[in-house]
């Protein structure tokens, strides 16, 4: 499905809120075509937790058929040249005592949600929304990627054999910041898991990889997340007021 295709789609019926602040004001193709294949990223951070229930009904509503991975957090750690928790490797689930954990529950999830949980639960649970977003951002199965968070985590890259040189911190209080402004001391080697996502996401403009979308109550969305979103056709939206504690919902 072309990437627009499913932004359109998205925008209108993924949530009420996404509808609205995506600013689309109607779909494309006609309703013969099939719909969307979508997984959707659920931060399941305490700063979340105030309206998930909410958020999660409205996504099973407009889509019953996505997949609705729920994980703690939404960091991307980079171990030297290595996301954390990523593709490179499979990793055992390991839930922690207390405290949000990554969904289990595989009742209401599609044969390629079964099997991607079944296989890298332990690798979310250690590598966050990297670790999921380097597992799937070549899964084809999928039209689409969407991440609703507020943002809150940091981009943490440290060298390799030295985990307090640390050579790259996206942090949320530093997003309004020009990129020119950020201390950034890695090598091109140490950047070459940003170029692999970027080149990824570009897939998706043939229909060879999914689009990403980003949805956040807070923060703006890491760098390289939301230069892979604007590369794979894909949008970052800021939805705030959706917040408890939130501005007001902008009028129509």
């Amino acid at each position: 499905m072309n990437p627009s295709k499913i932004f359109a789609i998205i925008g209108l019926a993924l949530l009420p809120a996404f509808a609205h602040a995506a600013k689309v004001v109607s779909v494309t193709g006609d309703g013969g075509e099939p719909a969307p294949r979508i997984a959707v990223y659920l931060d399941c951070s305490g700063s979340m937790a105030p309206y998930l229930e909410a958020v999660e009904a409205e996504v099973r509503k407009q889509f019953p058929d996505a997949d609705v991975f729920k994980v703690p957090a939404i960091k991307v750690w980079v171990d030297g040249t290595v996301v954390r928790g990523g593709a490179s490797s499979v990793l055992p689930h390991k839930p922690a005592p207390a405290g949000p954990r990554v969904s289990l529950d595989t009742s209401r999830l599609s044969p390629t949600g079964k099997e991607i949980l079944a296989r890298y639960a332990g690798n979310f649970e250690v590598g966050s929304v990297g670790a999921w977003v380097d597992i799937l951002r070549t899964e084809k199965r999928y039209d689409a990627l969407v991440i609703f968070s507020d943002f809150n985590d940091q981009v943490l890259q440290a060298r390799a054999g030295n985990p307090s040189a640390q050579t790259y911190v996206d942090d949320a209080g530093q997003r309004h910041l020009p990129e020119a402004e950020i201390t950034d001391d890695r090598t091109v080697l140490e950047k070459k898991w940003e170029d692999l996502w970027v080149g990824s996401f570009d897939l998706a403009n043939a229909g060879k990889a999914p689009a990403l979308y980003l949805f956040s109550t807070r923060n703006p969305a890491s760098r390289i997340l939301q230069k892979s979103a604007e590369v794979s056709g894909g949008k970052f939206t800021l939805i705030d007021w959706l917040r408890p504690d939130g501005p007001p919902k902008p009028a129509n």
